[in-house]
């Protein structure tokens, strides 16, 4: 399979996507993450995984809170598939508050997925922010 990325790999095997909007808040959290929780344990994820799986959720929905503007909304989109899971985690963040990827909490989420993606869109002068994504996927573990 050479040439096609790990994205593009689980995408062909996905079902209908999940998707889960709620405020950008940290009170969300347990909702963000119950519901990646029961999609994996659906889904036949090993202990492990599943564990994983919470531990990025809360990573990435955290870093995405903690810089959010005012009254944003965190747009979450889970796919799973045969080969494992992709997760899509949106906000708008303040201009300077976008995730390092030279963190701790990064280098975390590197060490948990098996592919990981920020996209950020460019800052417009006098703009109340800018939308980030973070995009994961977690591969299923061989048992």
């Amino acid at each position: 399979m050479a040439g096609v990325s790990k994205i593009e790999e689980l995408e062909r095997g996905s079902g209908a996507p999940v998707e889960l909007r709620v405020r950008a808040e940290a009170d969300q959290l347990p909702v963000v993450r119950a519901v990646a929780e029961t999609l994996v344990v659906l889904s036949d994820f090993t202990l492990d995984d599943i564990a994983d799986v919470k531990l990025v959720v809360d990573e990435v929905c955290s870093q995405l809170i903690k810089g959010s503007v005012s009254d944003a909304e965190l747009s979450c989109t889970f796919e799973v598939g045969e080969s494992g899971i992709r997760i899509v985690v949106a906000s708008v963040l303040a201009a300077q508050s976008v995730p390092k990827k030279d963190s701790f909490g990064w280098h975390v989420l590197q060490t948990l997925t098996d592919a990981i993606e920020l996209r950020a869109a460019d800052a417009v002068e006098g703009d109340a922010g800018r939308a980030v994504a973070i995009d994961v996927i977690k591969r299923r573990s061989k048992v």
